[in-house]
């Protein structure tokens, strides 16, 4: 950024707080979730905490920052099992998302991740939310030059980026509407039939269009 090869970057916020020379516009911030594969050990428990967590692997998709690093450590130092308490933290770390994933599925690891980026593996059932913690959430924000005009590409980009930010926070409250931790399914398995709705099968047992 400061060599002008590029004129702005999208990232988690929190460590660039002191630089002078930059301005940095927040974007929306997303709760984050503990998340397993369907049949954990803790996918029925309601209350599941950090703490409890940590008696699992817990894999990462990116690194994680200090403003989260110290209270995940903390959690995991109140854990009564020696062995838990020890344990290598995170015990994988890899910036591919279908990766964590592959290894939550075939695992007793836990990841950490937002609503939207696991929504076909929670409507399939594939995965389950098992808890949160309030200061689990992101921090990212769109980071420019103090003083330097953005081109006219690079404007209409950062447009298009609060966009979607927006259409995700849509799309994560309506989530959050049908989903909750422990419970490993959606609050209301099959949509309402409405009376005459093209989704109600015709009278020759094949559903309209």
């Amino acid at each position: 950024l400061r060599s002008r090869d590029i004129e702005f970057f999208v990232a988690e916020t929190s460590t660039l707080q002191q630089e002078v020379d930059v301005a940095i516009e927040p974007l929306p911030r997303h709760p984050l979730y503990f998340a397993a594969r369907a049949g954990h050990p803790l996918a029925t428990d309601r209350s599941a905490t950090a703490t409890d967590i940590f008696a699992h692997p817990i894999v990462s998709v990116s690194r994680i920052p200090p403003r989260m690093l110290e209270p995940l450590r903390a959690a995991q130092r109140k854990s009564a099992d020696p062995e838990a308490a020890m344990r290598s933290f995170p015990a994988l770390e890899c910036n591919a998302l279908s990766v964590i994933s592959q290894v939550v599925l075939g695992s007793d690891a836990v990841m950490v991740t937002t609503l939207t980026s696991i929504v076909a593996d929670l409507v399939s059932g594939r995965l389950t939310l098992l808890g949160k913690e309030p200061w689990m959430s992101t921090n990212y924000g769109i980071v420019k030059l103090k003083n330097h005009a953005l081109t006219s590409a690079a404007a209409r980009f950062c447009e298009f980026i609060i966009e979607a930010e927006r259409d995700a926070c849509r799309a994560e409250q309506d989530l959050l509407a049908r989903w909750k931790p422990g419970t490993g399914r959606s609050r209301s398995t099959r949509p309402r039939k409405q009376r005459g709705s093209a989704a109600e099968p015709s009278p020759g047992g094949q559903g309209s269009v």
